[in-house]
């Protein structure tokens, strides 16, 4: 009775529906049953003791035995070194890949769902763990950021007015230490309430990610002297404020990495909607590095795991001399 497939084919549904275990026990049977038969009908003969010529057949009789094993079982084995190196290749830092064998053994597969199993309960795990974390650290930004306004901004600004009551009553000629006194902790003052507004930035709250991103702009500008040439859309909206606060925080790490490191006084700063997506791109023509080479920093391993928090994707393309461009896609919110 002939099937209606080629026997290659057949061959290979056979082989697929078969246990790894079984393919194994066949290989080796098959190899003892054909060094048994070659014992049995052929002249082969072992003397005792054992002559010189039977040693030289019995080595070459092995070898090749051995040869014929390793080929078939390399082969046998070739799926479950398929799933190795893929499974190697699974970065956390880079959700969504999951394990797939094509033409995989029974064991293989069962391994390769286990394992894709796997990787969905510790993405879930981590964005919740991490969603609980980025609350907690965003929560106590928030309580350092308002004891800095509050408490230690009311605390200098009653200290400015005590000098500047104090220096109606002193002599003209002692008014300019006290004026130089006033003056540094006018500054003080000015720098608690930069890093207030940086550790939780009340216009994000306040207005919406356009004009905080704007904001930060205008604070690079004035800070570190950095012409921001920006492009902001008028009415993006991301989905949720978990999504918003990360784009605005991959921004300000971006826009410091290009102060720090890019050695350019110029950078780019684009957020645009993209057809149900949000995408943040903030590039310069600055130093560069090697990134698919190099040891991620902290700063960039921050921004994936943020992005990774919120679904979003985060492409960071860099090379030496030719600038750095950090590209964030999230979802957009749902029109109204």
């Amino acid at each position: 009775m002939r099937s209606g497939k080629p026997w290659p084919v057949a061959w290979v549904g056979v082989r697929r529906a078969t246990p790894l275990f079984w393919q194994i026990f066949a290989t080796n049977a098959l190899l003892l049953a054909v060094a048994t038969a070659v014992l049995a009908f052929t002249p082969l003969t072992i003397s005792f003791p054992v002559a010189l010529t039977e040693v030289v057949v019995l080595v070459c009789g092995l070898g090749t035995m051995l040869l014929v094993n390793a080929a078939l079982l390399r082969r046998a084995m070739r799926p479950l070194r398929q799933l190795g190196t893929t499974m190697r290749r699974i970065d956390p830092l880079h959700p969504g890949h999951r394990v797939a064998i094509d033409r995989a053994d029974p064991e293989v597969e069962a391994l390769s769902d286990t394992f894709n199993a796997m990787l969905d309960r510790l993405e879930d795990e981590r964005r919740e763990s991490a969603r609980r974390a980025l609350a907690a650290q965003e929560q106590e930004r928030r309580r350092i950021a308002r004891e800095l306004h509050d408490e230690v901004g009311q605390s200098l600004t009653a200290v400015l007015l005590s000098l500047e009551t104090a220096s109606r009553e002193l002599a003209p000629s002692d008014r300019p230490k006290l004026e130089r006194t006033r003056t540094g902790v006018g500054d003080t003052l000015e720098a608690a309430r930069a890093i207030a507004a940086r550790l939780r930035p009340p216009v994000l709250d306040d207005l919406g990610l356009g004009n905080a991103l704007r904001a930060l702009c205008n604070q690079f500008n004035e800070q570190a002297e950095m012409r921001i040439d920006r492009h902001i859309d008028a009415g993006v909206e991301v989905a949720s404020p978990e999504a918003e606060l990360v784009v605005y925080r991959v921004a300000q790490e971006a826009l410091t990495n290009v102060a720090r490191h890019a050695g350019v006084d110029a950078a780019a700063l684009r957020l645009a909607r993209r057809d149900g997506t949000v995408e943040l791109v903030v590039s310069d023509e600055g130093r560069g590095f090697h990134a698919d080479a190099s040891t991620p920093t902290v700063g960039i391993r921050g921004m994936r795991e943020r992005a990774v928090l919120v679904g979003a994707e985060l492409e960071l393309r860099s090379s030496p001399g030719a600038g750095t461009t950090v590209r964030l896609v999230v979802p957009a919110a749902a029109p109204a």
